[in-house]
């Protein structure tokens, strides 16, 4: 374990995935929520005049921005520490592999509207999600272990 020699070729293409992310998360998660409350005139109301119960549609796109935000945090930590201790070409492959999922996830999620919980079927997209975040951050963390204690 030591730090590449050039940092930037080797973070270069985790940023290009996580950047990648960021700004299909922004236009088609936040701003999607914002377009669905606009079609349902939400932003014309105040606060007291909101029904107790959410329009379905406003609902699950902001259940997809929530969670993507939940999701995140781990996502950009593991992937600049896999790219940077592990390997980059490893972190963006594994990152570009999460997002793709990650958008699959947020276009089934914003479709649900009639179904049951069970019958969407985000675990297939959720899971994989898990284990590659988890793996890349692991994976950086035996590395700093074994920096440090050689």
């Amino acid at each position: 374990g030591t730090l590449p020699d050039d940092i930037i070729k080797e973070l270069a293409p985790s940023i290009v995935v996580a950047c990648g992310f960021l700004i299909s998360y922004e236009f088609c998660d936040v701003m999607g929520v914002g377009m669905a409350k606009g079609r349902k005139g939400i932003l014309e109301q105040s606060y007291k005049d909101l029904p107790a119960k959410e329009d379905e549609e406003v609902y699950l796109r902001q259940r997809v921005l929530t969670n993507q935000l939940e999701q995140m945090p781990l996502f950009i930590v593991g992937t600049f520490l896999c790219a940077l201790l592990v390997n980059g070409k490893v972190a963006s492959i594994l990152s570009l592999v999460w997002v793709v999922l990650r958008r699959m996830y947020a276009s089934t999620y914003k479709r649900a509207g009639g179904k049951k919980l069970k019958q969407i079927g985000l675990a297939k997209f959720t899971v994989p999600c898990y284990f590659i975040c988890n793996t890349m951050v692991m994976a950086a963390g035996i590395q700093a272990v074994r920096g440090y204690v050689r």
